[in-house]
């Protein structure tokens, strides 16, 4: 009785170290499963984000922070966007706009990135006006508006740099190409 006792105790370890190894990888490769590992591992740089709405007088911090992926090109280009949006197992509403490019809508109004944004069901607006806005700075970064990312945010709670979704919709990739940096198999249509 005493050696099945230990047996199974150490089928329950073994069992307990194999689920634990296969929660660290992700299905087929080597990567860890943090979001921050992924977006790293992918060339990017997983850091703490605080949400700030801009009032046209300043920058009111808000409650909300995020991790955010941000990528940077030689040419200081930038695109960031949620760790947890990069690295999820399953397409998001994000990721599927990013690779399936739906077309810019013609002659839009304002500001050019939110109105691609909620042509494609999204939003960038921090308030029931179309004139409140905010953003996200990286926290340690100055607090103005050239540190402030503004993110197309969608219904499944994936968000993308909105300005890196536009310009990449019409051809030129800010910061990096995310095509094959998702970790999810994001089918073309």
């Amino acid at each position: 009785m005493r050696k099945r006792a230990i047996a199974l105790s150490l089928v329950t370890v073994a069992t307990a170290a194999l689920v634990t190894a296969q929660a660290s990888a992700s299905p087929g490769t080597s990567h860890p499963r943090t979001a921050a590992a992924w977006c790293t591992g992918h060339g990017g740089q997983a850091a703490v984000y605080r949400a700030y709405y801009d009032s046209g007088r300043g920058l009111t911090p808000l409650g909300g922070v995020r991790e955010l992926c941000r990528f940077q090109a030689k040419d200081h280009s930038r695109l960031v966007l949620p760790t947890d949006t990069l690295a999820a197992d399953l397409p998001t509403l994000a990721a599927l706009a990013y690779v399936r490019k739906p077309p810019l809508p013609q002659h839009p109004q304002g500001n050019p990135s939110a109105a691609y944004c909620a042509f494609i069901g999204g939003t960038t607006q921090f308030g029931n006006r179309k004139s409140d806005v905010g953003g996200w700075i990286r926290q340690g970064d100055p607090v103005d508006r050239d540190h402030l990312h503004d993110m197309c945010v969608f219904a499944d709670g994936s968000a993308i740099d909105a300005w890196g979704l536009t310009y990449h919709t019409g051809g030129v990739i800010r910061g990096a190409d995310l095509a094959k940096k998702f970790r999810a198999h994001i089918p073309p249509r």
